[in-house]
């Protein structure tokens, strides 16, 4: 039988309809009801809980509620919140009334809001009051949902908690994503289907290895894909409890979470853990079963620490245009240091070019890019979907990840990886983090530059700048060296501690 077909043997169908809150909430607060879907913890260490009948009774009173305000399904519904429970709570209720959610990272200020507001024709965005103050310009015909409001704790209090999820035809769209250009400008809205819960529940089963007695915690903010996806669907897909931990990056509050809730499975980025390194123990993973990463190269340095303190990080790759992983590493996989795994059972993935590409036809594809039908269709060739992502691929089906097609760096002829100079730099003692961008240059196409954040005993300087240089000159290449270096208090990060590149394009020395 064919792989997805099999998995669709998971998914409650309604011969050709689906919703998606009836496969993750709604099966488990009747299998269920008193087991708990989400433990928050907020900065000063208040703790919320929600079982999966409680979830289930706030989600239908939610989806009620749009429907009082008389919010017409199929509307595109914007979630700009902190990782709050209103905001899994909303994520939900508008999926389940049958609607589109479009969740936003809350650091967006005004322009970035404004921006994404406008171009995925926002028809109403769910906030609270601090968030509103940064948006500065009327949207027309955009109605608001302020979440701390009196006005909304009246209403959702009045709320019935009976609701019966509208189902949809598979293909209709549940979820939408904003995607980057190299600019950090946001392209295009990335449509993601009912049907790719298929295979995001076979992905949590298969390679994320969840099982309903454990103890998961997703760093990612819902605004970016893994959050939404691997944050909220899966997990309740599956049945297990998820942990979500409100503040920003603290290595250490990060660490005292995953020993009081003593987290089993972690999925997260690996900027974090490469900044975990400093401070984590052996002893403070002792509840931990897997770590999975996602969304920047995991390079050997990073493995090869944590698998001394004997914990094999799990690699996975996937994008917001695929809707789920697509190739991995799962603890049933043996490792190959800097490598991201094998395509998963149902993913036909080759190299050319250089460049990944993946037979189309995987349940989670998207079905389409808002209001850019001619930039959905450059992604496809005769069948083949191209990433825009280069690796390498050994004999044993292995991939080895090397840079977006925009982030490699043509200097002087020569095509420069960055991520294996970055992974060279981190093996010098004064490196805490780096990353590694192209500079133009009228005679070299581009130079490169290293950001460099330096551990607290060591200090900037002319010497250190040169022995870092001759330190990638000598261990990596010749020509394939930084040419200039800025150091740098912290890098641009997002709240689960991804590093946002693009912002390093505006540093200047």
């Amino acid at each position: 039988m064919d792989v997805w077909k099999k998995a669709e043997k998971d998914i409650i169908f309604h011969k050709n309809k689906i919703n998606i809150i009836e496969n993750c909430v709604d099966r488990y607060a009747k299998q269920n009801p008193k087991k708990l879907a989400f433990v928050f913890e907020n900065e000063k260490g208040k703790i919320k809980k929600y079982s999966y009948k409680k979830l289930q009774n706030e989600v239908n009173k939610f989806a009620n509620l749009l429907n009082k305000l008389r919010i017409k399904k199929k509307s595109r519904i914007f979630i700009f919140l902190p990782k709050i429970p209103e905001l899994y709570i909303g994520f939900l209720g508008i999926i389940k009334q049958g609607s589109i959610v479009i969740p936003l990272f809350e650091s967006f200020q005004t322009q970035g809001l404004e921006l994404r507001l406008k171009r995925g024709n926002a028809e109403v965005i769910i906030t609270n009051k601090k968030l509103l103050k940064r948006l500065k310009h009327k949207i027309k015909g955009m109605k608001t949902i302020i979440v701390d409001s009196g006005k909304y704790k009246t209403l959702i209090k009045k709320s019935s908690e009976n609701f019966k999820a509208v189902l949809k035809n598979k293909k209709e769209t549940a979820l939408m994503l904003f995607t980057s250009s190299t600019a950090g400008t946001p392209v295009a809205g990335i449509e993601l289907s009912h049907y790719g819960i298929v295979q995001q529940h076979f992905t949590g089963k298969s390679i994320l290895n969840l099982k309903k007695n454990d103890r998961y915690w997703c760093t990612a903010h819902p605004g970016w894909v893994t959050g939404g996806i691997y944050g909220i669907i899966t997990p309740l897909s599956i049945g297990c409890t998820s942990y979500i931990y409100t503040p920003h990056f603290s290595a250490r509050k990060w660490i005292n979470f995953l020993k009081k809730h003593k987290i089993s499975i972690v999925y997260t980025a690996p900027t974090a853990l490469r900044l975990l390194k400093y401070n984590i123990k052996k002893s403070d993973l002792k509840y931990i079963k897997n770590i999975f990463s996602v969304g920047e190269s995991l390079t050997k340095t990073t493995f090869d620490f944590y698998k001394k303190l004997g914990v094999e990080i799990n690699d996975t790759y996937w994008q917001t245009e695929t809707g789920a992983i697509v190739i991995a590493n799962s603890p049933f996989l043996n490792k190959k240091p800097g490598s991201m795994g094998k395509a998963i059972p149902g993913i036909q993935a080759k190299i050319e070019k250089g460049e990944i590409i993946l037979k189309k036809g995987w349940p989670a594809m998207m079905t389409g890019i808002y209001r850019h039908q001619k930039m959905y269709k450059n992604y496809f060739k005769n069948n083949w979907f191209y990433t825009k992502d280069l690796a390498e691929k050994d004999r044993q089906g292995y991939f080895f990840f090397k840079g977006r097609h925009d982030d490699i760096i043509k200097t002087s002829g020569e095509r420069v990886s960055p991520i294996e100079i970055e992974s060279e730099l981190m093996r010098h003692p004064a490196v805490k983090e780096t990353v590694i961008i192209g500079i133009p240059n009228k005679i070299k196409g581009s130079i490169i530059k290293a950001f460099i954040v330096l551990n607290s005993n060591f200090k900037p300087s002319k010497k250190l700048k040169q022995e870092l240089t001759m330190f990638v000159k000598k261990n990596y290449a010749g020509h394939s060296y930084p040419k200039q270096i800025q150091f740098i208090h912290k890098m641009p990060k997002t709240n689960s501690g991804k590093i946002i590149r693009s912002k390093l394009k505006n540093y200047r020395i």
